[in-house]
């Protein structure tokens, strides 16, 4: 979501996020002559380094406005960390550069926008479109191709409006997983949906291999809930992961809802050497703003505004 402002100067396009950032964490730089983007960080995970975009401003005297929809239309502004907890970034981005263009430990890049323009989009206000899409008298369809049509689809759905994700009937916890799994499978990662059981534990199986060897192995349990996550799903994620037969190298509990402060504190032994990562609401959608997003070098970005000028 986002909201179009005009001065005598500028246009510029502020983000749904800006009214949640921490004023003391902004900062700004130039990505492009006469676009400069602001970034912020959430007001309770201050100090995190997980910035997101406030607003994008543009000159009025270099940029039309229909460039500056044009621009917005077809791609994002990111902010992406150089390494997280020792690990280089994810590699759906192709990160360029040398670490004299790291901003606050990080790179700020332009990717591409993979929303999909679909006239259809304008009637799928509702959820239930997205359940149809996903059941058959009342249980998971098994009609995969359906699925993997599907899920891409919604993906899109709630990049353009957020509010979608929130609309999730909290009954359709599945259709949670599937998302999750569909946004890992673009991340690299070769995906297991594991069967429910009463216990729970673990909803996904993600490994990434190299060279036919694992080299790593996530353990993802979903919780589309309302209420906030307290420390039990958590306790009950650790143990399944130290109960198997090979370690995983990291577990990550996803919730569609928010963590207690006492579910924040829960770390692992820092003998057992798995990484705990917790996901709540505004990281998912930090990660369907990630799926799919391949950076452009400054030539592919020239070459944009080049055509545009011609037009």
């Amino acid at each position: 979501m986002k909201e179009f402002i005009e001065t005598k100067e500028k246009y510029i396009i502020q983000r749904y996020f800006d009214n949640r950032v921490h004023r003391q964490s902004l900062f700004s730089v130039e990505i492009y002559p006469g676009i400069v983007a602001e970034f912020g960080e959430p007001k309770s995970k201050l100090g995190s380094k997980k910035y997101n975009l406030t607003k994008l401003s543009f000159l009025k005297e270099r940029y039309s406005k229909e460039m500056v929809e044009s621009f917005w239309s077809n791609f994002h502004v990111k902010y992406v960390l150089h390494k997280h907890n020792g690990r280089k970034v994810a590699p759906i981005y192709k990160v360029v550069g040398n670490p004299q263009h790291l901003i606050h430990g990080g790179y700020v890049i332009i990717c591409k926008n993979t929303s999909v323009v679909r006239a259809a989009i304008k009637e799928q206000k509702e959820y239930n479109f997205w359940k149809e899409k996903f059941y058959d008298e009342g249980k998971l369809s098994s009609d995969k191709e359906s699925i993997n049509a599907a899920i891409p689809l919604l993906i899109n759905r709630i990049k353009n409006s957020t509010s979608v994700l929130k609309e999730m009937p909290y009954s359709d916890h599945r259709i949670f997983e599937e998302l999750v799994a569909e946004i890992f499978r673009e991340f690299g990662y070769s995906i297991e949906l594991t069967k429910r059981t009463r216990d729970g534990g673990k909803d996904i199986i993600a490994l990434k291999k190299r060279d036919g060897l694992v080299e790593e192995k996530i353990l993802i349990e979903c919780k589309h809930w309302e209420d906030k996550i307290d420390v039990n799903p958590i306790r009950n994620l650790i143990g399944v992961a130290i109960s198997q037969e090979e370690l995983p190298t990291g577990i990550i509990l996803a919730t569609t809802s928010h963590f207690t402060k006492d579910a924040e504190k829960i770390a692992i032994n820092s003998a057992i050497k798995i990484e705990l990562e917790r996901k709540d609401y505004e990281d998912i959608l930090e990660w369907i703003q990630e799926y799919d997003a391949i950076q452009l070098s400054k030539e592919e970005v020239n070459a944009y505004f080049d055509c545009l000028n011609k037009v």
